[in-house]
Protein backbone atom coordinates (compact mmCIF):
# COMPACT_ATOMS: atom_id res chain seq x y z
CA UNK A 1 0.00 0.00 0.00
CA UNK A 2 2.90 2.80 1.07
CA UNK A 3 4.45 1.71 -2.65
CA UNK A 4 1.27 3.17 -4.09
CA UNK A 5 0.91 6.04 -2.26
CA UNK A 6 4.41 6.88 -3.22
CA UNK A 7 3.10 6.47 -6.53
CA UNK A 8 0.75 8.79 -6.05
CA UNK A 9 2.47 11.53 -4.44
CA UNK A 10 5.29 10.71 -7.10
CA UNK A 11 2.39 11.40 -9.63
CA UNK A 12 1.38 14.44 -8.23
CA UNK A 13 5.10 16.20 -8.04
CA UNK A 14 5.44 15.21 -11.62
CA UNK A 15 1.63 16.48 -12.81
CA UNK A 16 2.24 20.07 -10.47
CA UNK A 17 5.74 20.05 -12.33
CA UNK A 18 4.26 19.81 -15.43
CA UNK A 19 1.63 22.41 -15.05
CA UNK A 20 4.30 25.19 -14.39
CA UNK A 21 6.24 24.54 -16.86
CA UNK A 22 3.55 24.47 -19.37
CA UNK A 23 2.54 27.57 -17.97
CA UNK A 24 6.15 29.55 -18.38
CA UNK A 25 6.13 28.18 -21.66
CA UNK A 26 3.08 29.70 -22.57
CA UNK A 27 3.95 32.96 -20.99
CA UNK A 28 7.77 33.05 -22.84
CA UNK A 29 5.99 32.40 -26.08
CA UNK A 30 2.54 34.81 -25.37
CA UNK A 31 5.54 37.30 -24.10
CA UNK A 32 8.44 37.30 -26.92
CA UNK A 33 6.67 38.90 -29.61
CA UNK A 34 4.84 42.29 -29.37
CA UNK A 35 2.35 40.49 -32.17
CA UNK A 36 1.75 37.63 -29.97
CA UNK A 37 1.78 39.59 -26.16
CA UNK A 38 -0.48 38.38 -24.14
CA UNK A 39 -3.13 41.13 -22.58
CA UNK A 40 -4.40 41.67 -19.18
CA UNK A 41 -7.18 39.30 -19.20
CA UNK A 42 -5.29 36.48 -21.38
CA UNK A 43 -2.56 36.94 -18.51
CA UNK A 44 -5.18 36.58 -15.90
CA UNK A 45 -6.84 33.62 -17.82
CA UNK A 46 -3.69 31.73 -18.23
CA UNK A 47 -2.69 32.02 -13.90
CA UNK A 48 -6.10 31.43 -13.26
CA UNK A 49 -6.25 27.93 -15.07
CA UNK A 50 -2.48 27.16 -13.86
CA UNK A 51 -3.64 28.03 -9.85
CA UNK A 52 -7.16 25.92 -10.23
CA UNK A 53 -5.36 22.68 -11.93
CA UNK A 54 -2.58 22.94 -9.02
CA UNK A 55 -5.14 23.24 -6.43
CA UNK A 56 -6.97 19.89 -7.23
CA UNK A 57 -3.62 18.11 -7.58
CA UNK A 58 -3.12 19.86 -3.96
CA UNK A 59 -6.48 19.29 -2.39
CA UNK A 60 -6.57 15.25 -3.61
CA UNK A 61 -2.45 15.24 -1.87
CA UNK A 62 -3.80 16.15 1.06
CA UNK A 63 -7.37 14.84 1.26
CA UNK A 64 -5.00 11.11 0.66
CA UNK A 65 -2.84 12.32 3.73
CA UNK A 66 -5.52 12.97 5.69
CA UNK A 67 -7.32 9.43 4.82
CA UNK A 68 -3.62 7.93 6.20
CA UNK A 69 -4.59 9.34 9.81
CA UNK A 70 -5.20 6.72 12.16
CA UNK A 71 -7.94 8.49 14.42
CA UNK A 72 -8.88 5.80 16.56
CA UNK A 73 -5.44 5.47 17.82
CA UNK A 74 -5.36 9.14 18.37
CA UNK A 75 -8.61 9.23 20.81
CA UNK A 76 -7.51 6.79 22.75
CA UNK A 77 -4.07 8.64 23.48
CA UNK A 78 -5.85 11.64 23.84
CA UNK A 79 -7.71 10.35 26.73
CA UNK A 80 -5.06 8.52 28.08
CA UNK A 81 -3.32 11.78 28.69
CA UNK A 82 -6.02 13.75 29.23
CA UNK A 83 -6.98 14.00 33.04
CA UNK A 84 -10.37 13.15 34.16
CA UNK A 85 -12.12 15.98 35.68
CA UNK A 86 -14.38 15.40 38.17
Amino acid sequence: MEHNKENADEATILEIARLIKEFQEVFKDKTSQTEKFLTINELEALWSKLRNNTEVLYSDMIRQLMSTIDERDMVRKKKESTPTGG
